[in-house]
């Protein structure tokens, strides 16, 4: 039923079923229109509900079955415990066998897996005897719902509240702050409807999922045994991985000659990726070749950024302070090439050195269109929150009007942050990404 609603597999098979017996674990009272629609078309339910401790039906789903002046063509029969199916025969139309529960959030919001079998294929697969013992075999084990079941049910439910509200309190403060779960979209929301975010939902996904490809690598590069003997073994595991893939593509990569080689390397690679790495390791660990950038890296830049850019210190950087830590960023570095000299103030012919430095300059003097300088936007990615919703602010300095500041790409704010807290963050900018995709992993290199 991919894609499908369960209610229109109800309202093509009510019509013209001669019964409906259902077998549903859980039960919630914004479902009472189903039971309602069946028999107003004048049909006979039997449906078995499941009845113990944890008040699986709603209890005022079963005071609306035991209601005098309720229709007799309702049977209500209750199984203690081990009820767990989720069945609906529409007889003579078609039976519904999934994971869905008469709830709101089953038909309307969860994903679901269930399939809808028409009478013909019923038919044609000898299920329609196994549907009918089924439903006798759960007969045997259930008895009629009677009054003191709604009693007992009534009782335990108002003891639960009390212990029900802090449950669920606790449940909607992660919901409601946690990454993960709180952008998480309907599944069956229409394209038409998505939210307007679904560019950030995309960037989320993206990034976080390539996270985890490199904390993996970095806790393998910073093993004892895959680690070059001029890396110091208290050297964050997260600089380790930025090394490893900053030598593999500057060396291996781009040495190669190939234009846009990291594109031909991935199509090699994408499927033989734990090999390839294996083989990438070995050659870093042997370090056959001039590894002073990445030392320099390693002992100077690393340290200096972190220091510069503690939580304690960033906020009170004067100017000459802030240049000497923004420097050490190798995306900011490969920004500069890219500005004009006149943007940033200098003549033509100028050394990388000194647009790397101009560029700092004249980023110290702007500000985002809420007045934040550029302090204030590298505090609040790297230090504005918890850890976990760094990827959140990550994409408010580069898109909110209070936050995004002109030339403070992802790249460099994914590198600073990694710099700051490589643990838990191995710096990311585009080279690393270029290195990832050489490596056969599909990551985005456009952020």
């Amino acid at each position: 039923m991919a894609g499908t609603l369960l209610r229109n597999a109800h309202t093509g098979s009510i019509e013209h079923c001669s019964r409906v017996m259902a077998a549903v674990a859980y039960g919630s009272f914004d479902q009472k229109w189903w039971f309602e629609d069946c028999l107003v078309k004048g049909k006979l339910v039997e449906f078995f509900g499941r009845y113990d401790g944890t008040v699986p039906i709603d209890p005022r789903l079963l005071e609306w079955a035991l209601e005098p002046r309720r229709s007799a063509n309702l049977s209500w029969r209750v199984v203690p415990t081990h009820l767990h199916a989720k069945i609906i025969w529409w007889e003579g139309q078609g039976a519904y066998i999934g994971s869905a529960n008469l709830t709101d959030r089953a038909w309307n919001k969860n994903f679901e897996a269930g399939v809808f079998l028409p009478d013909e294929a019923l038919e044609t697969f000898g299920l329609v005897p196994q549907l009918l013992s089924f439903f006798q075999g759960l007969r045997q084990h259930s008895e009629p719902l009677r009054q003191e079941h709604l009693d007992a049910q009534k009782a335990l439910e108002k003891r639960r509240n009390a212990l029900m509200t802090q449950l669920r309190k606790l449940e909607q403060d992660f919901d409601g702050s946690d990454p993960t779960v709180k952008h998480a979209q309907n599944p069956l929301a229409f394209k038409a409807k998505r939210p307007a975010n679904r560019a950030y939902l995309r960037f989320f996904e993206e990034w976080n999922s390539t996270l985890q490809i490199m904390r993996k690598i970095a806790g393998i590069v910073s093993l004892p045994e895959n680690r070059p003997a001029w890396i110091g073994s208290d050297v964050p595991s997260g600089v380790q991985a930025d090394q490893f893939l900053h030598a593999y593509y500057y060396r291996q990569v781009r040495g190669s000659g190939e234009k846009d080689a990291y594109l031909t390397f991935y199509e090699r690679h994408r499927n033989n990726q734990e090999m390839i790495l294996a083989d990438a390791i070995r050659w870093w660990k042997e370090s056959d070749f001039d590894f002073s950038q990445e030392q320099q890296n390693i002992k100077v830049a690393a340290p200096a950024i972190r220091e510069g850019f503690s939580k304690n210190r960033i906020l009170t950087l004067n100017e000459e302070e802030w240049v000497r830590t923004i420097v050490g960023v190798h995306a900011f570095g490969q920004h500069a090439l890219h500005v004009s000299n006149a943007m940033i103030g200098l003549p033509p012919e100028q050394t990388l050195d000194a647009k790397i430095e101009a560029l700092a300059r004249w980023m110290w003097c702007q500000r985002t269109a809420e007045g934040k300088t550029p302090l204030e936007v590298v505090h609040h990615v790297v230090w504005g929150g918890p850890v976990g919703e760094t990827v959140e602010r990550l994409w408010d300095a580069c898109n909110s009007s209070k936050w995004r500041l002109g030339h403070m790409k992802t790249s460099i704010l994914g590198e600073l942050i990694g710099w700051v807290n490589p643990d838990a963050f191995p710096p990311r900018n585009r080279r690393t990404s270029k290195g990832l995709r050489a490596l056969g992993y599909d990551v985005s290199v456009d952020l």
